[in-house]
């Protein structure tokens, strides 16, 4: 049985997934590196509030899906593809580099203070859904915002300054488009406002010893498929500041036929935009069982049952 695996992006991350990457990094002997790189993790009053902003956003997001995938990976059969949203295809890289905890942790740490000191105003993202790029570029371009993730023709992540995207808002309601909420993303990932990100983290990256990818991996720039960790970086690289075709990557993921997608999360939602897409898919989340021992057995039980 083959297995597809999807990292999931922020904005999903809750106070219980708090407790589980404490108890996971203590099974997996990586409590002092997550105490090094995260000590706010540890903050008796740590609320849910604080799980958002970039900087301690994308550190603690990795981590979880890190010592997930250590959980999980020696549970499955073959792996044919990982694929990332977001702050996830860094995730996916790692992973298949087979990168240590630390210097994971390092390279998203790094990614999230470079794309916080790139976000020069109060920004972030607004999810639009009910209305066609055709009839939402010409708004992008009046209000000063920009497309950040195309999900599907009539779905759309758009980053841009706060007020800038309470403008494009007011728009679109003028127009009808009531589906329009605002993101846990406290910057405009994946659009032009990240420029001066970008050459600091290509330093950052080309300065890593990256091993060769055990998991090709379908891309969100386009769904292209990368098999070396260079090319993996390169597209990294590129979707600081570019859009992310999320679109494209989920057809690429079907189209190669897993048996079964498995998304390590935060969160379900990439899994029901493909089971959305791909009705006859068998896919679930991580975050769809309330233990790793059920997760565990139902994973048993796909198995035993296509064999």
């Amino acid at each position: 049985m083959n297995f597809a695996i999807i990292f999931s992006g922020q904005g999903l991350q809750n106070l219980a997934h708090v407790q589980q990457l404490k108890d996971l990094a203590l099974e997996l002997n990586v409590s002092q590196q997550l105490q090094q790189h995260l000590p706010q993790l540890f903050d008796p009053d740590l609320s849910e509030p604080d799980l958002y902003p970039n900087d301690f956003a994308q550190p603690f997001i990795f981590a979880l899906q890190w010592c997930r995938w250590q959980k999980l990976k020696l549970k499955l059969d073959e792996i044919i593809s990982f694929s990332g949203y977001s702050l996830g295809e860094l995730s996916a890289l790692i992973c298949s580099a087979e990168l240590s905890f630390e210097q994971g942790l390092y390279l998203a740490r790094h990614r999230a203070l470079l794309m916080s000191a790139a976000a020069q105003t109060s920004s972030g993202l607004i999810a639009v859904q009910g209305i066609n790029w055709k009839a939402l570029e010409p708004l992008l371009a009046t209000t000063t915002t920009f497309l950040s993730i195309k999900i599907s023709d009539s779905s759309f992540i758009v980053g841009g300054d706060d007020e800038n995207l309470k403008q494009l808002v007011l728009e679109l309601e003028q127009l009808g488009v009531r589906s329009v909420k605002r993101l846990n993303v406290t910057i405009p990932s994946h659009t032009p406002l990240m420029n001066s990100a970008v050459e600091p983290y290509q330093q950052v990256l080309h300065q890593q010893t990256l091993n060769r990818l055990s998991v090709p991996i379908i891309s969100g720039s386009g769904g292209q498929k990368y098999f070396k960790s260079s090319e993996a970086v390169d597209a990294l690289i590129e979707q600081m500041n570019h859009a992310i075709d999320w679109d494209s990557c989920l057809t690429v993921i079907q189209e190669n036929q897993p048996d079964l997608v498995l998304e390590i999360g935060l969160g379900t939602a990439l899994s029901k935009m493909l089971l959305d897409r791909h009705p006859s898919c068998t896919v679930r989340a991580v975050d769809d069982f309330k233990t790793f021992e059920g997760l565990e057995l139902w994973i048993e039980k796909q198995m035993k049952a296509y064999s």
